[in-house]
Formats: structure tokens, sequence, C-alpha cells
């Protein structure tokens, strides 16, 4: 269930991600088209720095989701059994809490950017794209309970999922390499 929930998430964090990231490349090219053509859009500066704002945030809840964030495996699996897993524990418990302080401060700028808007665009409050501070606050946090219980077992089996991803993709290289050597002395 946990991995069906994750891999929704994902797919939806993907998703939004990718309109983001189509919605800011089509506001750029349509803004230096204007611009070329003598007649620059006022909005754009605004949109794309927002567009970027919120494709930053949907981005680092992708990495979240992916396990991708820095983090210190190599030393929790260096550390004894009991003493990784209460160490991968507590970093996990960090990250929660620092989201729950992020997103909780966050909501609260809510209600003073409601009473602001864009320059450029004054139909479109503050608060609107200030929301996702407590909204990427809430998907972290739901991206780190997801993803916690592999992290917790990698620690307890001392396995450093880094590592192990970078030992799968040097074994690939080497298929790939005796398929390319083969081929060269067929020749």
């Amino acid at each position: 269930m946990i991995a069906y929930f994750q891999k929704a998430l994902l797919r939806l964090v993907e998703t939004i991600s990718l309109a983001l990231l189509v919605i800011l490349a089509l506001s750029v090219l349509y803004s230096t088209l204007m611009r070329y053509l003598g007649a620059s859009p006022t909005w754009y500066d605004e949109i794309a720095s927002v567009l970027l704002a919120w494709l930053t945030y949907f981005g680092a809840t992708y990495a979240m989701l992916m396990r991708q964030h820095m983090g210190f495996a190599g030393l929790v699996t260096a550390l004894p059994g009991k003493l990784s897993v209460g160490l991968a524990l507590f970093g996990e418990l960090l990250v929660i809490v620092y989201f729950a302080i992020t997103g909780y401060f966050g909501y609260l700028v809510l209600e003073v950017a409601a009473y602001d808007a864009l320059l450029s665009l004054p139909w479109l409050s503050l608060d609107y794209i200030q929301a996702i501070i407590p909204i990427s606050s809430v998907l972290m946090i739901v991206s780190s309970l997801l993803t916690m219980p592999q992290a917790i077992r990698d620690a307890a089996e001392g396995v450093d999922p880094e590592h192990v991803e970078i030992e799968e993709a040097i074994a690939e290289a080497e298929v790939e390499a005796k398929s390319y050597t083969f081929k060269e002395n067929r020749s």
C-alpha cells in the first residue's frame, strides 16, 4: 500500500513538474519572440520567477521521493546495527520537524501575503504564489514518511543505496563494454 501511494505521489509530482517546466519554457519563448518583435510583455519576469520557484519546490519533492537528497548514508552504514538505525531515524525525524516548522511559518506568511499582489498582474495575490511553501512542506513530510521504512531497513542491513546504484551502473557499463569489444573482434 505504501509503495502504491509513493508511486502515485511520484507520478503526480512528475506531472506537475513537467507542466511547470513546459509553461516556463513557453513563457520564456513567447517573451523572447515578443521582445524581438518590439512588444515585450510586462508580466514575463514575475511569472517566470514564480514558475521557477514552484518548479524548484516540486523538483525538491521529487528528489525527496527518490531519496536523492544529500545524506550521510556512508556514515550511517559504517556504524554498528542499532546505532546506524538510531542515527537514520534521528535524521528522518529532523527532516520531518524541519518541514513542519517551515510549513507552519509558510502558512502564517499566507495571511500577510493575501494583501499584496504581483506588480504586473495585480489580480494575482501573493498568497497563491507563496502557497508553495506550506504545500511543498506537507509533500516533503509525506515523502519522508513514505520512504522512511526503506531508509531504516537499509540502515539496519548496512546498505548504502548510493553505493549500490554506483555498483549497478559500473556492472552495466562493463557488460556494454564487453559487447562492444565482442563486436569489434568479429569485424
